[in-house]
């Protein structure tokens, strides 16, 4: 009799087995964006508006500071691309940027960077810097 216990032991050790589903393999959740979307219909704060506004007074002050500094120069040319909008206060917007030009009739190009400070209030530019 001894070896009866020891049988039924063993079946029922191996039904338990059998009916026990395996542990499920860890899933690799996907790692979130590391990218911050703003607001729709905002950047940082800036509307779309405030930023064509501002862009398009800024390149009209830029273009006028090349022309100020060099009294010929060939195209002025902003680069879009590279521009960089940012909220400077609650009625100010800056935009860092970058552009070349041709201070004379010679071929060679001159490239520029300038920082704009627009004034949504007030609707002018108050400041423009200019690194040549």
């Amino acid at each position: 009799m001894p070896r009866f216990p020891c049988l039924c032991l063993a079946a029922a050790s191996l039904l338990a087995a059998c009916t026990t589903p395996p542990p499920a393999p860890p899933q690799r959740m996907p790692s979130s964006p590391n990218t911050i979307t703003p607001p729709s219909g905002a950047y940082g704060g800036i509307s779309r508006a405030q930023m064509d506004a501002a862009g398009n007074a800024c390149e009209k002050v830029v273009a006028n500071a090349v022309k100020t500094r060099f009294p010929q120069p060939g195209a002025v040319m902003l680069m879009p691309d590279r521009e960089r909008v940012f909220q400077q206060s609650a009625t100010q917007t800056g935009i860092n940027g970058e552009g070349t030009f041709e201070p004379d009739a010679t071929d060679d190009a001159m490239s520029f960077r300038y920082t704009c400070i627009y004034n949504t209030r007030t609707q002018r530019v108050d400041d423009v810097q200019m690194k040549y």
